[in-house]
C-alpha cells in the first residue's frame, strides 16, 4: 500500500474508531443467526451489561418475548429483500427493568464475503413516557370541558329535585303549625297521613332521594376541580409536612376507617431529612393527595391473602423539584387499567361503590392547577405507587 494511502486508511479507521466509541447510541453487528459479533461502548452506559459479556450472545436472549417474533420477521424481509430495517422493541436493562429501543440495521459483506447485519440502535423510553403524558394530558383537558359543562347543566335540575324532597318533608311535619291548620281545614288527621306515608314506605323514599341528590351533589363537586383554580391562594409549604397532616386527615376519615380499616395499615415513612418547599394551593393539594391514599387503602383492601398491609410515603428533592410517592401493597393494576386510571368516571369499583372521579380529580389539581406531574408505575399483585413531582417555584399562573 502506497505511503500516503497507508496513512489515510489509519487516519480514516482512528476516526470511524473514535466515532463509534463515543457515540450515545448503541452500534452492533449480528451473524445471520442473529449472534452478537460486535457491540460499542454505549451498551454499557444505556443498559448496563459489560459488552464483553454480551458478544456471542443471540439478541434474543436480551429482548422481551412478546418481541422477539416482530424482530424476527423484519430481519427475514431485510436478507430477503436485501433491504434496510427498522424494529422497535423492548430490552432488558442490567436491573432487570424493559427498556424501548428502535433499532436501524442493514446487510453488509466484508472482503472475505461474510454477511453480517450492522446497525444502530437508540433509546426511546423516555419519548414514549412523554407522548404517553401527552396524550393522557389531551384527554384531561376534554373531559375538564366536559365536566364542567355537565357540571353545571345538572346543577340546575338536581337543585329542584332537592328543594322539592325537602319541602315534601316539611308539609308532612308535625312541627309547622301551618300543616296542622291545612290539616284540620280539610278535615283529615295529620298523624294519620304520616302513619299512611310511613306505613307505605313513602318517607322512606323521599329520604332516598335526598341521599342520592347528596351523592349527585358532592360528583358535581368533584366534577369543578377540572376547571376551577385554587381560591383560597398559595402558601410556600413544606411538602413532607403537608403529606404527614394528609394522613393524620385519612386517619379521621370516617368513611376511610369504616370501609378500608385505614388506622390498621402500617404507614412507612421515608422522608427527606430537609424541609422540602414548594408553592401550592394547600387545600387542593390536600384534596389530591388524600384521594390517592383512598385509592391506595381501596387497593390494600382488594387483596385477600394474609399479608402486613402497608402504605409507603417519601419525599425527596430532584433538579429543582420536589417528588412524592405512595406506595402500597394492595391488589396493583393491569396494563388496560393502568391506562386508563386518570380518565374521569373510570372505576374497578362495583357500582355505587365510587365515582370514578378521585383519581382523576387528583391527576387535575397536580398537572392542570400546579403545573407538576403525576406518574403510576403497578402490576398485578405487585402493589401500586404514585410518583408526584412539583416545581419548586410552584404554579406559572401566579
Amino acid at each position: 500500500m502506497p505511503e500516503k494511502s497507508a496513512e489515510s486508511f489509519y487516519k480514516s479507521e482512528s476516526r470511524y474508531r473514535t466515532l463509534v466509541e463515543n457515540s450515545c447510541d448503541i452500534i452492533f453487528s449480528l451473524d445471520l443467526e442473529g449472534c452478537f459479533t460486535f457491540i460499542s461502548p454505549a451498551w454499557k452506559t444505556v443498559l448496563g451489561h459489560d459488552p464483553d459479556d454480551v458478544l456471542g450472545h443471540n439478541y434474543r436472549e436480551f429482548i422481551h418475548a412478546g418481541d422477539i417474533p416482530r424482530c424476527e420477521a423484519e430481519i427475514a424481509l431485510a436478507l430477503q429483500n436485501n433491504r434496510a430495517h427498522e424494529v422497535t422493541y423492548r430490552i432488558r436493562h442490567v436491573d432487570c427493568g424493559w427498556r424501548w429501543h428502535t433499532s436501524r440495521g442493514t446487510l453488509h459483506r466484508d472482503d472475505d464475503g461474510v454477511l453480517t447485519i450492522i446497525g444502530t440502535a437508540y433509546d426511546i423510553t423516555e419519548r414514549l413516557r412523554i407522548e404517553e403524558l401527552m396524550a393522557q394530558t389531551g384527554k384531561m383537558i376534554m373531559a375538564s370541558g366536559l365536566a364542567a359543562g355537565m357540571a353545571h347543566e345538572i346543577n340546575n335540575p338536581l337543585g329542584a329535585i332537592m328543594q322539592h324532597a325537602q319541602n315534601i318533608e316539611r308539609r308532612v311535619s308535625q312541627d309547622i303549625a301551618a300543616n296542622l291548620k291545612t290539616a284540620a281545614e280539610v278535615g283529615v288527621s295529620l298523624d294519620l297521613v304520616r302513619a299512611y306515608l310511613e306505613q307505605r314506605g313513602i318517607l322512606a323514599f323521599i329520604g332516598h332521594i335526598r341521599s342520592a341528590g347528596i351523592r349527585a351533589s358532592e360528583i358535581i363537586s368533584q366534577m369543578l376541580y377540572f376547571t376551577r383554580r385554587g381560591e383560597t391562594g398559595t402558601v410556600k409549604a413544606d411538602m413532607t409536612t403537608v403529606l404527614e397532616g394528609v394522613v393524620g386527615l385519612a386517619e379521621n376519615d370516617y368513611d376511610m376507617k369504616k370501609k378500608y380499616g385505614f388506622r390498621s395499615i402500617e404507614i412507612v415513612r421515608e422522608y427527606a431529612a430537609a424541609p422540602l418547599f414548594a408553592t401550592i394551593a394547600l387545600q387542593e393539594m390536600e384534596q389530591a393527595l388524600l384521594n390517592i391514599l383512598k385509592n391506595a387503602a381501596q387497593a390494600i383492601a382488594d387483596v385477600t391473602t394474609q399479608w402486613t398491609p402497608r402504605i409507603t410515603l417519601r419525599t425527596k428533592a430532584h433538579e429543582g423539584t420536589v417528588i412524592l410517592e405512595i406506595e402500597d401493597n394492595g391488589c396493583g393494576m393491569d396494563e388496560t387499567t393502568h391506562q386508563r386510571i386518570f380518565e374521569p368516571f373510570f372505576t374497578t369499583k362495583e357500582v355505587g361503590a365510587g365515582t370514578g372521579l378521585g383519581l382523576s380529580v387528583a391527576y387535575a389539581i397536580i398537572t392542570k392547577g400546579h403545573h407538576g406531574l403525576i406518574e403510576v408505575r403497578s402490576k398485578p399483585g405487585e402493589g401500586s405507587c404514585f410518583t408526584i413531582t412539583l416545581p419548586v417555584q410552584g404554579r406559572c399562573d401566579e
